[in-house]
């Protein structure tokens, strides 16, 4: 028999993953994961969804209509048109790689001289059990973290989310942002990263494509600064856009209270299919529905809650503990509270906020700033709303490599020790951009 160190690389070699084993079971770990944004993603989508191959990632959309609807008089003479509507989408496959490793020391010491071949693989299982409980916490989480990277910056969007040769995957804020355009009534969002006339998203450009924007609603966040916290802050006022207050890229925003952007988020999300024909449509799905906030966001919306509870409940109960719009639950988000992924004035100065005077900030904006929603040079600082639809917003992963074993390696430079590699090829995939959107606060 040989020595238990070899066992235990062959046993590890051999033995497939305690864990994953294919791609059914890649979906059902990752769902597992309670309170995770993959999970919300995967949950309830078949492997032909969530698996792929080829060399890259595409989908086909129609974003602009050529209409050939017209009116007649009996005996004209028609003229027939072939409209071609079709685009396409697409993504670059993306690697991400761990590992597990272990020692000569820890294993012969563990087994010992005298175990059976029988205690041996019972005491190979627990130290493999261990190992594998590391390793996929650090990969998924890792993967949990690439959902809310950072679109600025030199492991930002243009650089290595959207570049071809990039290593970073798409993140959430790479599809949704509230850098709005003026191109589309001031309240689209464009590229995430410039309110300039030009940068594409997964290929296409969302300022010759305003369907291929999100939708972006603002709240009154002075209280925030200062002012006082009425009802009005919630669901009263303002509800009119001061004729001087420009946005990003000088585009005018209509300012709401927080729940009057909730209620005008709502209406921009639900597309809804004729009653006839409906075959063709796309039907309104929101049973994937996500409303994301950091810590401070959800507190803010159980405090607006709270405020009006006698007339929103049946009950007098202050937690607030799941609290919902519509339905959805408001689901707080940990990598909200320090993702820096907003809007931030050009070079990290401190913005001042002094009324109308602020809005020559909010126009400052460069592909090299971001911060977090409350940072030093956040234009707009406030808790953030992000409504995500799991239904167009999707991991796909490679048929070939879903977490990937490899052969267990003896590391070059220290001979004790050896090395097991996991990779995975995926990608985070949009195939809607305006199913989702933001609301962000803004002062008046």
């Amino acid at each position: 028999m040989g020595a238990p160190i070899n066992t235990f690389n062959d046993f590890m070699t051999t033995t497939g993953p305690a864990i994953l084993t294919g791609p059914d079971q890649v979906i059902n770990e990752v769902s597992k994961q309670g309170g995770y944004c993959m999970s919300r993603f995967t949950m309830g989508k078949d492997a032909a969804t969530l698996v792929q191959g080829g060399d890259r990632i595409r989908d086909v959309v129609m974003l602009d209509l050529e209409s050939t609807y017209d009116h007649y008089q009996p005996n004209d003479t028609f003229s027939f048109r072939n409209p071609q509507s079709a685009d396409y989408i697409e993504a670059f496959w993306r690697f991400s790689v761990d590992h597990m490793t272990w020692t000569d020391h820890e294993i012969e010491l563990n087994v010992g001289g005298g175990s059976t071949i029988d205690s041996q693989v019972h005491t190979f299982k627990k130290l493999r059990k261990v190992k594998e409980m590391r390793l996929w916490t650090s990969m998924l989480n890792g993967m949990e973290d690439d959902l809310w990277r950072s679109p600025y910056g030199a492991n930002g969007f243009v650089a290595q989310q959207e570049a071809q040769n990039g290593k970073m995957q798409y993140s959430i804020p790479s599809f949704i942002t509230e850098n709005v355009i003026s191109t589309v009534n001031g309240e689209r969002g464009g590229h995430p990263v410039s309110a300039a006339s030009s940068g594409t998203v997964m290929r296409l450009n969302a300022f010759t494509e305003p369907r291929w924007t999100n939708q972006v609603s603002f709240y009154a966040s002075n209280y925030l600064y200062g002012g006082s916290q009425t009802s009005d802050t919630f669901y009263n006022g303002p509800t009119t856009t001061p004729a001087a207050y420009t946005g990003h890229n000088a585009a005018t925003r209509n300012v709401n209270s927080l729940f009057g952007a909730m209620d005008d988020m709502w209406l921009k999300l639900k597309y809804e299919p004729p009653a006839n024909r409906a075959e063709y449509f796309e039907k309104m799905n929101l049973s994937r529905q996500l409303i994301l906030a950091s810590r401070d966001g959800v507190n803010l919306y159980r405090r607006g809650l709270r405020q009006a509870n006698d007339t929103l409940v049946s009950y007098q109960d202050p937690s607030y503990g799941n609290p919902q719009y519509s339905g959805i639950d408001v689901m707080y988000c940990s990598n909200l509270d320090t993702a820096a992924v907003f809007p931030a004035k050009a070079a990290n100065a401190a913005v001042t906020y002094a009324g109308p005077a602020v809005v020559a900030n909010r126009n400052s904006i460069t592909a090299g700033a971001g911060d977090t929603e409350n940072g030093a040079s956040t234009i707009d600082k406030g808790p953030r709303f992000w409504f995500v639809n799991g239904s167009y917003l999707t991991p796909v992963f490679h048929s070939n490599r879903y977490f990937k074993q490899h052969e267990v390696l003896r590391h070059p430079n220290q001979p004790f020790t050896y090395v097991q590699m996991y990779d995975c090829w995926w990608n985070l995939f949009c195939n809607s951009r305006q199913r989702h959107g933001i609301i962000a606060p803004t002062l008046i």
